[in-house]
């Protein structure tokens, strides 16, 4: 049964996103709605009723009432703002690369992209101080604030990626915080075997485990605040 993410996260985002991304080498042109619908990916009523921005070799561009399509000539990104469609997603992504099997990819990133308000003023900006002391500042700049934060790490529950996470304030909720979480993920060592493609081995095993993850952390950062 699909996860409804939206159900699962302790503290509620306003805005709540989850994307697929992948580095390589992609022949844009043939990701259009009606080859997905041809494939039976989506409904052929999807696929007449999407919103087409572009496609051409360079680049396609369109989205439906559930995801957006992204696909340059090396970069792959598939998007949902529908925390009920986070699992359809990535299932979407699989199965486009066991249909492009030989698609050669040189990196797998599983995004969570999520904007919380706080609760006054006063918890955002505490934030912001716990996050990016302004006392090393004294002397050099007048009135310091957090623009953004970036560390890299490793989880122990997704060991074989690298988790990225992002902080900044955000530009969509009034006195809210942009948290942008990553796990990213690179091809196996050359000879490795496989069952079955690396890019869908992820997705399988590992991307309701990240999502799980990066609700968590996100709620570890919040917490920061309370009390």
């Amino acid at each position: 049964m699909p996860i409804d993410y939206s159900a699962v996260t302790k503290h509620l985002a306003e805005i709540d996103s989850a994307s697929i991304g992948m580095n390589g080498s992609f022949n844009p042109a043939i990701f259009q709605p009606h080859w997905l619908a041809a494939q039976k990916l989506i409904r052929p009523e999807e696929a007449k009723t999407a919103k087409i921005t572009t496609i051409q070799p360079e680049l396609a561009d369109f989205s439906t009432e559930w995801f957006q399509l992204q696909v340059l000539q090396n970069r792959f990104l598939l998007l949902s703002a529908d925390p009920r469609q986070f699992s359809p997603l990535r299932d979407l992504a699989a199965a486009i690369f066991s249909l492009l099997p030989h698609t050669p990819i040189t990196k797998l990133g599983m995004h969570r992209l999520l904007h919380f308000q706080m609760r006054n003023k006063d918890q955002w900006h505490k934030l912001g101080h716990i996050l990016a002391p302004k006392e090393p500042w004294s002397g050099i700049l007048d009135r310091p604030g957090l623009l953004n934060v970036s560390i890299q790490g490793y989880s122990s529950e997704v060991p074989a990626g690298t988790a990225i996470i992002k902080l900044q304030p955000s530009t969509r909720v009034e006195f809210g915080v942009y948290i942008e979480m990553s796990e990213e993920f690179g091809p196996p060592s050359e000879g490795e075997a496989e069952e079955i493609p690396w890019i869908n081995r992820h997705l399988q095993a590992e991307w309701d485990i990240t999502m799980k993850f990066f609700e968590d952390s996100a709620s570890r950062l919040l917490e920061l605040v309370e009390g």
